[in-house]
């Protein structure tokens, strides 16, 4: 860029409006009200801290009948989880009371192990005697405790806090937390995790999401989460390290963990010496936790500091001050036009320009050079040249390197530029004297509202639409001086300006352009390739034009005029003297080559345009070519060739510029019905393509394909072709069919893709060992079987739909699962859960219900629903999380019925224990895709789906009915 051009524009900058004042942003952890006592039951049961609508403390809290307690309100609280136990001993808090005893054992009193789904049971000991009072089993009693001011951003921009020693049963452990921000206006789930005492927030899209602009977050539990029993209160943008801020020529960028990728932001600029106000939009980049904005802008050269405030959605993100390093001392030169430095630190650097700043004003000194001692000002105005005994201050902007700091004297830059005492006078740009000592293109100072800056205003980030106002200094403004009048004291409002009516043409029709044009104007000396367009300062106009003739003022000077319509732009120059001028959009030309089906040319063939009611038409020569000429205003062209001997081929375009350059007209046609399959039941999977090197043949089937089931493929050459139906993926092996399309009739083919899988000899060796330990779980001797049976027709179900899977090769190619990971998944998770149904029947209390029940009648009974691979391939379809909701559903539906039935029977354990080592086989089980997982989910809800259907078995309920002793 030009120093007329930086001149004009490194007048300062002063956003209009960009952002608001700084906000606060802070994370306060709370947890929901509890009931009230008085919504508490003296039945004994477990109010625990997993159940929000009841504590919000992390405390475990039950109430006894006192009467039945007696006077000794002291009672044990046994807590088992996960294989471990604890004991803990606690008394009524209100011991003197006759009815009701009320308990509370404190969360710091809680086992440190595991306690996600624990068992409670209430008891007295008395002479080796033990009175149970309660047992309540998958209570959730862990609980998280956020310590005070304890928040910060690590290294990965994640936001973590400290756990107080009273957090228990969540230690190595991940959960979701609800998040609320501002007010509640905007809410997220936020996943985190407890290791060694601190907490951890994922920074995903939930949390980035509240980071834009920073929120003020409540954090709570949510259902099947622990309770959150702190109450920190944490402000992000205290907590959030320094912003870093780097510095280069033309460039500052900002670094913060409070700034999230993919976001636009407001990036206000203040500066001092020189001092300025810039203002920009730019989007974020980077991973998160080193996420970055950047403002690229050539005149923030060199400051001595640099405040930055960075904002969105109207609110202040972050803000940060840069002080660059101190200032290189130097002492002027005795020619006046070059200083000494006191520091040799600029050796090999190319000096853009120099920005040196006086008691009045900035000069820019675009030719100035060092050699590392020495920095040589040769782009002062002839004639003039620094005080020997002043004081300036330079910042010194280089290519490929930081710009520095010079200061001569004190660096206040108190001295004016001065004559040069060796008697040199002024030169014009040829090397003769300039009229008045004037160069003919210098800067001239003039004061603030004399003659205002030329071109008004110009406009920086055009994505935001600012428009920013230049001002440098303190009352002055840098203004360029045109004309060959009074040199320095020209005013800029004095420029002389002049009249241009231009005319835009469509030269097809010689006749104005009426339709919307984009015309800009830039002075001859401005580059066209400017990335921030047209620079109105300068003089330069921009703006869309409606019906062919526009008339616009501009400054006496050479103007460089560009059209743009369509994709199609015309430029033209006005010289000085130039008060009219044309701009003519020629029309469009372009070849058109006919071609039958084997890529012969087609001589003798009609090319026709049909475009805004108008028609040309030309003939094919011998080469099958025909030229066509439109306007470069035409609109939706059909071009199409015909030929007696030949079916038309058409294309439609929008822009007469993306005329086809090829047709292909073809002879005789038929018609192709065409049906595909995998394994001989109907499907859409297939893909279907031509065995032929031809693309047109291959688009041409594409395009005549089937849009709709029983549709066919119309208006293929007739011959001979080889179709090929093909499914990705290893099981299905392509089918080929040779297939003749007649001449004005129709011909049917179907390809049916074979699905070519069955299990391995692995597989089938897990699979038969399923079916055995389905088998083993009926009991020998003398218990009653009818409830291991039934448990082990779910198994043997799971079984039979892992034989179905060879059968289903249309769900494979529909949804793209492969069969393997299916198949292992599956079998893994189902002997998994009949080793769960085995511990759960081998407890000592179904041990003694069995055996209690083996005079009753025989019973078999089987689970009446099925496997159904639907399911499996729905969940298959779902992402990890969707998948793991669905299965905390069944379990969840299979609690409530084991709850419902507790009254309801004598025994409830051979439910309620095999349902409890299908949660504990849930929570422990992660599998490592999303396909394993879905296998897993559809295994293990099967078999939850069945705890909850044995309660509508009579037999079995007559089962869990019977009295042991």
């Amino acid at each position: 860029m030009g120093t007329s051009t930086l001149q004009s524009v490194l007048v300062a900058l002063l956003a209009l409006a960009l952002v608001a004042g700084p906000a606060t942003a802070a994370v306060t952890a709370v947890a929901p009200a509890s009931d009230t006592a008085d919504e508490l039951t003296t039945s004994g049961t477990v109010m625990a801290p997993g159940d929000l609508n009841r504590t919000d403390s992390g405390t475990l809290e039950f109430e006894l009948d006192a009467e039945r307690v007696g006077d000794e309100s002291e009672v044990n609280v046994l807590i088992e989880s996960a294989g471990e136990e604890d004991t803990v001993t606690t008394t009524a808090q209100n011991p003197n009371e006759s009815e009701v005893y009320r308990y509370r054992v404190a969360s710091s009193d809680l086992p440190d192990f595991s306690l996600a789904n624990a068992t409670v049971q209430v008891y007295q000991e008395s002479d080796g005697n033990r009175t149970d009072y309660l047992t309540e089993q998958g209570v959730d009693l862990r609980h998280l405790d956020i310590a005070d001011g304890s928040a910060s951003f690590d290294d990965s921009g994640r936001l973590t806090l400290d756990a107080t020693d009273a957090t228990a049963g969540l230690n190595g452990s991940s959960f979701d937390l609800a998040a609320t921000a501002d007010g509640d206006d905007r809410s997220a789930t936020l996943s985190a995790t407890l290791e060694n005492g601190t907490v951890t927030i994922d920074r995903n899209g939930a949390f980035t999401g509240l980071l834009a602009p920073p929120a003020t977050l409540t954090l709570a539990a949510i259902d099947g989460g622990p309770s959150v029993t702190g109450d920190t209160g944490v402000t992000l943008a205290d907590v959030a390290p320094d912003a870093t801020v780097l510095v280069s020529p033309g460039r500052v960028t900002v670094q913060s963990p409070l700034l999230v990728a993919d976001t636009e932001y407001g990036v206000y600029l203040n500066t001092t010496d020189p001092d300025g106000e810039y203002a920009e939009t730019t989007t974020a980049e980077g991973t998160d936790g080193v996420t970055s904005v950047t403002v690229e802008n050539e005149y923030v050269a060199g400051t001595d500091s640099i405040a930055v405030d960075v904002s969105t959605d109207g609110s202040s993100v972050l803000s940060q001050t840069h002080e660059p390093t101190g200032a290189v001392s130097a002492a002027v030169d005795d020619g006046q036009r070059s200083v000494t430095l006191a520091e040799t630190s600029f050796t090999g650097q190319d000096v853009s320009f120099v920005l040196l700043s006086t008691e009045r004003d900035i000069e820019v000194v675009s030719d100035a050079a060092t050699d590392g001692s020495t920095l040589a000002l040769s782009g002062l105005p002839d004639g003039q040249g620094l005080d020997r005994n002043g004081t300036y201050r330079m910042v010194v902007a280089f290519a490929n390197a930081p710009s520095q700091t010079v200061a001569v004297g004190d660096g206040e830059g108190s001295s004016s530029l001065v004559p040069v005492t060796n008697g040199t006078q002024a030169t014009g740009t040829n090397g003769t004297a300039a009229p008045n000592g004037s160069t003919g293109n210098e800067s001239s100072l003039l004061p603030f509202g004399s003659g205002g800056v030329p071109g008004g205003q110009f406009t920086l980030g055009l994505g935001a639409g600012l428009a920013v106002l230049i001002v440098l200094g303190v009352g002055y403004v840098v203004g360029q001086s045109i004309g060959g009048g009074s040199g320095s004291g020209a005013s800029a409002a004095t420029q002389r300006t002049r009249d241009v009516r231009v005319r835009i043409t469509d030269g097809f029709a010689n006749e104005r352009l009426s339709d919307e044009v984009y015309l800009t104007a830039r002075p001859t000396g401005q580059s066209s390739a400017s990335t921030s367009g047209v620079n109105h300062e300068s003089g330069g106009r921009e703006e869309a034009v409606d019906g062919g003739v526009v008339t616009w003022t501009l400054n006496a000077e050479p103007y460089e005029f560009t059209a743009s319509y369509n994709g199609t732009t015309v430029t033209e120059t006005a010289e000085l003297l130039d008060e009219k001028l044309t701009l003519s959009f020629q029309p469009v030309s372009k070849h058109v080559s006919v071609i039958d089906e084997t890529g012969e040319p087609v001589e003798g063939a009609t090319v026709t345009a049909e475009f805004d009611g108008e028609r040309i038409s030309e003939p094919t020569d011998a080469n099958g070519r025909a030229s066509l000429t439109l306007p470069v205003t035409a609109s939706s062209v059909e071009v199409t060739a015909t030929h007696d001997r030949y079916e038309p081929d058409s294309r439609r375009v929008n822009d007469p510029n993306d005329l086809p350059s090829e047709l292909r007209v073809v002879g005789k046609t038929g018609t192709l019905r065409l049906e595909t399959a995998i394994g001989g039941e109907p499907t859409d999977a297939v893909d279907v393509s031509l065995d032929t090197d031809d693309e047109w043949l291959r688009e041409r089937l594409q395009e005549s394909s089937p849009t709709d089931e029983g549709d066919d493929a119309v208006g293929l050459p007739a011959g001979e072709y080889t179709l090929v139906g093909s499914v990705d993926g290893a099981p299905f092996e392509d089918v080929r069919s040779r297939v003749t399309v007649p001449e004005d009739d129709t011909t049917s083919v179907t390809l049916d893709v074979p699905f070519e899988y069955e299990l391995s000899a692995t597989q089938r060796e897990s699979l038969e060992a399923l079916r055995r330990e389905a088998d083993d779980l009926l009991p020998g001797g003398r218990l009653d079987s009818a409830i291991h049976g039934y448990y082990a027709s779910v198994a043997q179900s799971l079984a039979d739909a892992v034989e179905r899977v060879p059968e289903s090769g249309t769900r494979f190619a529909e949804t793209g699962v492969e069969p393997d990971p299916v198949v292992d998944a599956t079998l893994s998770a189902g002997r998994g859960c009949v080793e769960g149904v085995d511990n759960a029947m081998n407890t000592k209390h179904n041990v003694d219900l069995f055996s209690a029940c083996a005079d009753m009648r025989e019973a078999s009974e089987e689970w009446r629903a099925d496997y159904d691979l639907d399911d499996l391939f729905e969940l298959a379809a779902a992402d990890r999380v969707s998948q793991r909701a669905e299965l905390k559903s069944k379990l969840s539906e299979a609690e409530s019925t084991v709850e419902d039935n507790r009254g309801e029977v004598n025994v409830i354990s051979p439910a309620g224990d095999v349902l409890e080592e299908l949660q504990a086989y849930e929570s422990e089980t992660r599998e490592s895709d999303e396909v394993r997982n879905a296998a897993f989910v559809f295994a293990v809800a099967g078999f939850a789906e069945a705890v909850a259907e044995l309660f509508e078995h009579p037999r079995l309920l007559d089962r869990l009915n019977r009295t042991m002793y």
